[in-house]
């Protein structure tokens, strides 16, 4: 159905709250179209946007999605509306938290439908989660943005998480040029599995170690490929992999992590 866009106010969003209260409590109930219909509930925005969502297949398709629809609205609201985000998470509560085959939903906490804009839960909401990674990365966002609309992947907790990598170009880049299979469209299989070499826990604590002592956020991600210990040399691209028109290629010799190891010692 198709809508324009709103912000829930406060007495929206309280409703909103006690909705998903009742639902994680284990009662049946629809999506709250009430809250989007009756205007008691919400608040105009400065610009009109048209909601007519279509199934959204995974969550790259949904950030890619909410950045062409808020595109007419300014970042200071974007970023700080609570309301906004609440509607939106109303509006799309069949996708981000379906029903299952008894019409009972598991919505998880309340700052996965309505936003906490600190700095440790924010990127916990649903829609604003992939909407702000995919609006700072664009289509590299697909190893961070992997998987259904209602569920987080262990590789965007890891990476996402944490503000000084999910800023640093560099680091996407490796991350990407390590861990995805473009040709799957897909993370590559056993990028997070625990205790194995060169996984992805491994690189951000590797990244945290190399941290002191070198400028990690000044580093292309060749540079960053090129530091890391041979524990990564088995997720490394065995082919050049075009990141705008730059190819990363493994190399032969890799001088920069054998002075790093002459230096430091192993990382």
């Amino acid at each position: 159905m198709r809508r324009e866009v709103r912000s829930l106010n406060r007495l929206g969003i309280d409703r909103f709250r006690a909705y998903l209260r009742k639902v994680r409590d284990g009662a049946v109930l629809p999506a709250p179209v009430e809250l989007l219909e009756d205007l008691g509930y919400s608040t105009e925005l400065p610009a009109e946007i048209p909601l007519d969502p279509p199934v959204i297949g995974d969550r790259l398709a949904l950030g890619r999605y909410l950045v062409d629809l808020l595109e007419p609205l300014d970042a200071q609201i974007t970023d700080r509306d609570v309301g906004l985000w609440a509607w939106l998470s109303a509006a799309l509560l069949d996708q981000v938290s379906p029903p299952d085959a008894s019409g009972g939903r598991r919505p998880g906490q309340d700052y996965r439908h309505i936003p906490d804009f600190t700095y440790r839960h924010r990127h916990r909401h649903l829609l604003f989660g992939p909407y702000h990674v995919y609006r700072r990365h664009g289509e590299r966002s697909a190893l961070l943005l992997s998987g259904p609309l209602h569920a987080e992947s262990g590789i965007y907790h890891e990476i996402v998480s944490r503000q000084d990598l999910i800023a640093n170009r560099g680091v996407i880049d490796a991350a990407v040029a390590l861990y995805f299979d473009r040709r799957r469209g897909r993370p590559k299989q056993g990028a997070m599995s625990h205790g194995h070499p060169g996984t992805v826990r491994r690189f951000v604590r590797v990244l945290q170690q190399l941290d002191l002592t070198y400028d990690i956020y000044g580093l292309s991600a060749r540079q960053l490929l090129d530091l890391l210990p041979e524990e990564f040399d088995i997720w490394q691209p065995q082919h050049g992999l075009d990141i705008d028109g730059a190819e990363l290629r493994p190399t032969p010799v890799r001088p920069a992590r054998a002075v790093a190891k002459e230096r430091d010692g192993p990382v």
